[in-house]
């Protein structure tokens, strides 16, 4: 398996990030991991994403925010919530949105 790291910008929406993903996505990779870093000394966006075969397509991709001042077990339940309807969580972490740390859940479905 074959991995790929991807520095996206600290400054972006959370709907920006979504279509960045979803375009690369497109090439022929899959999201594994989206979080918060430090490259070069700026903060960033870090996503890691692994090559899958030809015609095997992941699904749509949807990255939701859970705000941080919830309290751990609200939050755990805000993101077994986003898990209805088929969607299943790929991905929970702090991320850069608009330049500000946020929760972040990555849904495929």
């Amino acid at each position: 398996m074959a991995l790929k790291l991807e520095i996206l910008a600290a400054n972006d929406t959370l709907a920006n990030l979504q279509v960045t993903i979803a375009q690369f996505e497109a090439l022929g990779y899959e999201l594994i991991t989206l979080g918060r870093g430090v490259v070069n000394g700026q903060k960033s966006n870090t996503v890691t994403y692994r090559n899958r075969g030809p015609g095997n397509a992941p699904g749509p991709l949807t990255l939701v925010e859970v705000s941080p001042a919830l309290a751990l077990p609200a939050q755990e339940t805000a993101i077994n919530n986003g898990e209805g309807g088929g969607k299943k969580l790929i991905s929970y972490a702090a991320v850069l949105v608009g330049g500000n740390e946020t929760n972040v859940a990555a849904y495929r479905g």
